[in-house]
Order: structure tokens, then sequence, then C-alpha cells
């Protein structure tokens, strides 16, 4: 019987305009029998299928009706022939064939349940000085040094994903499964580098700070949080008063939208920051 590899899960949501950028570099891996590809498309309206199965045919496309990211999730671990560590990507993020092999092999190195996140790196090609001043204090958080939040990236070895069962229906599924996973067995892989497209505008930064904070309102809500915030000071290294005032400011008003969205959760729609997807 042929031993089952490594599987990189991506769902995507009319990701046309990036999925390229994204495969390009890992589709070597996938010819040369390193691991799987499966692309989750949902709810699409663009030919995110054709293209992707027309340019990519050695990645598996599936072309799902219902738009959710967790279904989609779900959906594709439904799939024969995936095994493990299991990588899973946003769409519009790029990693090296050289940095997934790292993150794969630090997953597979432990026998303990396991979650790794590659370090994120932020392009502000055309990025405004407030997202830029936002993301250099985010820089210097222990969320970002010691978690590897905002990478877009996290894998889990095969101990760490039998800890539950399947995404349940929720806006942050990295949230959950970060609280799945005990904050011990958490590590950043910095060998493995994380490019995410940073938001052009300071509304398009909010948009994106907005979802995530709903999306922790929602685990809580749901019982879902069972992991304890690390212990001391948010900022590892201090900000300059100008990034911690945008920091700041940008939080509050996406806790206080999180807050207003929540109150009606069941008709929110999924805020993308679209700006950081257009490809030049």
């Amino acid at each position: 019987m042929t031993a089952l590899i490594p599987a990189i899960i991506i769902p995507a949501y009319n990701e046309r305009n990036v999925i390229g950028r994204t495969l390009n570099p890992l589709y070597d891996g996938v010819i040369n029998g390193e691991y799987t590809i499966t692309i989750a498309v949902n709810g699409t309206s663009d030919d995110s299928v054709d293209f992707i199965r027309r340019e990519f045919p050695q990645v598996t496309c599936l072309d799902i009706q219902i738009g959710s990211k967790t279904n989609a999730l779900n959906e594709a671990e439904k799939q024969a022939g995936l095994g493990y560590p299991r990588i899973y990507m946003d769409a519009d993020v790029v990693i090296s064939y050289e940095g997934i092999l790292s993150l794969i092999k630090t997953l597979s190195n432990s026998t303990m349940s396991l979650l790794a996140s590659p370090k994120a790196v932020m392009n502000f090609a055309h990025s405004s000085v407030f997202v830029k001043a936002f993301y250099n204090a985010w820089f210097k958080t222990k969320f970002y040094n010691q978690q590897g939040f905002g990478s877009g990236v996290y894998g889990l070895n095969k101990a760490a994903r039998q800890c539950f069962d399947v995404f349940p229906n929720v806006i942050a599924d990295d949230g959950f499964i970060r609280e799945v996973v005990p904050q011990s067995q958490q590590v950043v892989d910095k060998q493995c580098i994380s490019t995410v497209n940073a938001p052009v505008t300071l509304s398009d930064l909010i948009k994106i700070k907005t979802r995530s904070k709903l999306g922790n309102l929602e685990l809580k809500r749901k019982n879902l949080v069972v992991n304890q915030e690390l212990m001391g000071k948010r900022f590892s290294i201090k900000p300059s008063l100008f990034e911690f005032l945008v920091y700041g400011m940008v939080n509050f008003i996406a806790a206080k939208s999180a807050e207003i969205k929540a109150k009606d959760i069941h008709s929110y729609k999924w805020q993308k920051d679209e700006s950081s997807r257009n490809v030049v």
C-alpha cells in the first residue's frame, strides 16, 4: 500500500487574480510527489476552477457551490489520499517550495500534537503610511513573534488534527485551531516565510481587522475559547508613538464595528480586502 504524503488545503472564494501566484512556487512539489494540493473553490462567480484545472492539472480542484470557508475545508478533507502533516493556506499568500518543505519537516518531527505557522512578511508596495505603521506595531507584539498570527497559514501534524472532528461553522477557523492545540505546542517556523500583500488603505485594513475580531467574539459566544491569553505585555518590543497610536485606533474601531455586527452575525457577509488582491 502506498504511503500517504502531506497535504496542502487551500479554500478559495473568487481568487482567480491571485491563485496563480500562490500555486506557482508550490507546484513542483506536487509534480515531485512531495505533497498533494487540494483547492476548495467555494461559492465562486469567477473562472477560478477552469483556470486551476487548466494551468495546474495535478492539483485537485473542487467546485463547491456553498460559499463557506469552513465547509470548504471539511469538503476538502473528505477527499481520499490526504496524508499528514496538513497545511491550511489562504489563497492569497505566497510561500516558497523550500519554505513549505521546512514547515512540513517541523510538523513531522514532533510526536506530540503540534501547530506550526510560518513567519509572516508583509508586502507594503501599495500600502499607505498608516497601514505600514499598524503592521510595524504588530510586528512587535507577542502574537506575531510567538504565535505566528497574520501569516494566513497554519499546519497540523496528525496528532494535532486528531484533536477535533470537523471544522465548526465559524468565521475564524484559525482562531478555532489555536484553541484546540495547547499554546505550548504552537510554534513559528522562521525558516518558512509567508508573504502577505498588505491592504492599501486604512479602511481596507479595518475591514479585515473587524472580521478577525468578530471571529473571536463568535468563538467566545460558542464557548470555543479554551486557551488563556499569553501572559506578559502585549508588545515584546516597544513601538514608536505613531505606530502605537495607529495600532490602537485601528483595533478600537474594528472592535466597535465587530460588536455591532455581532448583534446580527447570521447575516454577516465575509469582509475581504480586495485592494491587496490586485496583481500587477
